[in-house]
């Protein structure tokens, strides 16, 4: 991807850590956007202590619900081109715990479709207009987008509403450009789950995503004309089709 520029919106994310590494690797340019400053900073800070290499690595106070989301866009534009691929890689729990769904208040309910759902929406109406015409936009999802998940109903809603979003995006664009990517993703492993004690090597590697994602951006991967893509099992790798029960 040398002479490429990403941009990865969560990057300092469990997820997006993995991705934002793997791009690096590869030789891409990397603008990592995320809400806070001190956690893009210490993000960029722990990348140099493991040894990788930074020189490429960009921050960028970024915020999917801010009113001035399309003009921060706008300007990094700006600064470094239009992108040859954005990841999308957003999420948020809430604060209210595990909780059965109709047990869900107003309030609890219309914050969790906000940080989960019209931050997707308005994603990618900021970022279509700041990629190439030849770029790609990918958006990392969970399984909860196919399955029901008790206790968190409102984030699997959520799941499964950005996947049609995704889905009616590409459609609506065709061969337009970018390319339009969902990828519904199995168990990751993430820096934040290893701290906690809770690691699995048959979870999938953050920078394998990373990886599968630079080679949709170069347009080598077999799944480069596939829009809906499953990356559940570590072995197998992504997928056109959903895994059997």
């Amino acid at each position: 991807m040398t002479g490429t520029t990403a941009l990865v919106v969560g990057g300092a994310g469990g997820v997006g850590e993995g991705v934002v590494r793997a791009l690096l690797s590869a030789g891409a340019k990397v603008v990592v956007g995320g809400r806070d400053q001190g956690r893009l900073d210490a993000f960029s800070a722990r990348l140099r202590t493991d040894g990788a290499d930074v020189s490429q690595l960009t921050t960028a106070v970024l915020d999917g619900l801010s009113a001035d989301l399309g003009p921060t866009v706008q300007s990094l534009v700006t600064e470094h081109g239009r992108f040859d691929v954005a990841v999308v890689s957003v999420a948020s729990w809430g604060d209210q715990g595990r909780k059965p769904l109709l047990a869900l208040s107003d309030e609890e309910w219309d914050a969790l479709v906000a940080a989960n759902q019209t931050v997707v929406f308005r994603l990618y109406r900021a970022l279509v207009p700041a990629l190439a015409r030849t770029g790609s936009l990918v958006q990392l999802n969970g399984m909860s987008a196919d399955i029901p998940f008790p206790g968190a109903g409102g984030v699997a809603s959520a799941a499964a509403a950005t996947k049609s979003l995704t889905r009616t995006l590409a459609a609506e664009l065709g061969s337009r450009g970018p390319r339009v990517y969902e990828m519904v993703l199995g168990v990751v492993r993430t820096r934040a789950r290893q701290l906690a004690g809770v690691d699995d090597n048959r979870w999938i590697d953050g920078t394998q995503i990373g990886e599968h994602v630079a080679e949709l951006a170069t347009a080598v991967s077999p799944l480069t004309g596939t829009v809906l893509q499953y990356f559940v099992d570590k072995v197998a790798g992504p997928q056109a089709t959903p895994p059997q029960d």
